[in-house]
């Protein structure tokens, strides 16, 4: 897992890649870990960015330096921060971006986007610095913004048919989590919190269960993402649920031989894209 005060870097390139075959890209921004893909006009990934920081702000001024970051090409960025708001299609309306977020917290200088979900019955609208958004988008011609949980969240949203009538599904990585929880296949709980060992993803499952009336037995438990770190095995959680499972994502990405190495990390988006 990125260290919080180190930066790295690190490429993956296919064999015979040419910066002049890019034709879009995509952005994933965690609190001190993202990776950038760059794709050709199939949608194959020819290129992989992986980079550890301190900061956003570090990450976006290496990013104005960055050869394949600074293409002008059809980008995508997904912004994974606490920064966003769930509301319902029948409620949503763009004119207020600003006041959803504000239940987030402090909306003052804050660029605000949406993304559609289930036909428009759900719209997940996000935040990030007025003063990132800005050098994110400085050179390009077309950005679009999108909160890192859209892609997590979307496939639980297209797993629906194969949920029990009692799921709880969890996405862990970098320090914090993304929990869904399904009765009867209808959301009833998205929310992202901290975590920093394995106790703290347990309290909040066990918080959840509490509040929806769950049945430990008849419950299943859907973890993906970062286990290792968090020294969390299928008997770890057999301890607590009868039902617990650590799961990949079916993918919906495709690569090319040699950025396919980023298939070894646990980002969900290293399998699964919000499109």
């Amino acid at each position: 897992m990125a260290s919080s005060a180190i930066y790295t870097q690190e490429k993956f390139l296919c064999d015979k890649f040419d910066i002049n075959s890019v034709s879009s890209l995509s952005l994933f921004l965690y609190d001190h870990y993202s990776f950038l893909t760059a794709k050709d006009q199939n949608g194959k990934v020819l290129a992989v960015n992986v980079q550890t920081f301190s900061d956003l702000e570090e990450l976006t001024d290496l990013l104005q330096n960055d050869d394949l970051y600074q293409l002008d090409l059809p980008t995508k960025v997904f912004v994974h921060n606490s920064t966003f708001s769930l509301v319902p299609g029948a409620l949503f309306n763009t004119a207020f971006l600003n006041t959803y977020i504000a239940f987030a917290g402090d909306n003052t200088n804050v660029s605000t986007y949406e993304s559609a979900l289930q036909s428009n019955a759900i719209h997940l609208v996000g935040g990030i610095s007025t003063d990132s958004y800005n050098k994110l988008v400085q050179g390009k011609g077309s950005v679009q913004f999108y909160h890192g949980a859209v892609s997590f969240l979307s496939y639980c949203l297209n797993e629906k048919p194969n949920l029990l009538n009692q799921e709880i599904l969890i996405y862990y990585f970098d320090s914090h989590f993304y929990l869904a929880a399904f009765s009867n296949q209808e959301l009833m709980v998205f929310n992202r919190f901290d975590a920093f060992d394995k106790e703290d993803i347990l309290k909040y499952i066990f918080g959840v269960i509490q509040q929806l009336n769950f049945n430990r037995k008849l419950c299943r438990i859907n973890f993906f993402g970062d286990a290792e770190s968090m020294e969390i095995d299928k008997v770890w959680g057999e301890n607590y649920f009868k039902n617990f499972k650590i799961s990949i994502p079916q993918s919906n990405i495709h690569y090319h031989e040699g950025p396919d190495k980023i298939l070894q990390s646990p980002a969900f988006e290293s399998r699964w894209e919000f499109i």
